[in-house]
């Protein structure tokens, strides 16, 4: 019952994030009151694939509609404890996939974006979100995948 209580307090989480590439281009997106960049996608849903999961919040945060998307590596361990700006704890595992074939314009759909936008490998912005950072610079430096830590 004990270990109940303990994942109550401190729920874990499953973001599927994309990576979404365009003419050796990456998307990131920052959301309002986060200073960081992460990656387009979303909190995996009870019943959900991981895959499904990744197509769904890319839809929902930016109007793509991702095709094909690979797995391109999973994130565990000390670096997925998060606490969020209202001081509740949790531990998010990092599912990411990779696409380079999407349809749609990138569009703001609600208040939970403020911007996103296509870096090259050699512009990357220093204030990277710190559980997506190993994936991104896998990204830059063509680090084969699956990048599994």
């Amino acid at each position: 019952m004990a270990k109940e209580v303990s994942l109550m307090k401190d729920p874990i989480h499953i973001r599927c994030g994309m990576i979404i590439e365009k003419e050796d281009k990456i998307l990131l997106q920052r959301s309002p009151g986060d200073n960081h960049w992460s990656l387009p996608g979303g909190m995996m849903q009870i019943g959900e694939k991981y895959k499904d999961a990744a197509i769904r919040g890319v839809l929902e945060e930016t109007a793509l509609t991702v095709e094909e998307p690979e797995f391109f590596g999973i994130l565990s361990g000390r670096d997925c404890f998060v606490t969020n700006k209202f001081g509740d704890k949790a531990f998010n595992l990092q599912v990411v996939f990779l696409s380079r074939e999407f349809t749609g314009k990138v569009k703001i759909l609600d208040e939970c974006n403020r911007e996103h936008r296509f870096y090259k490998r050699t512009t990357l912005p220093r204030n990277l979100n710190p559980q997506q950072k190993q994936f991104i610079h896998a990204w830059k430096e063509n680090i084969p995948y699956p990048v599994i830590n």
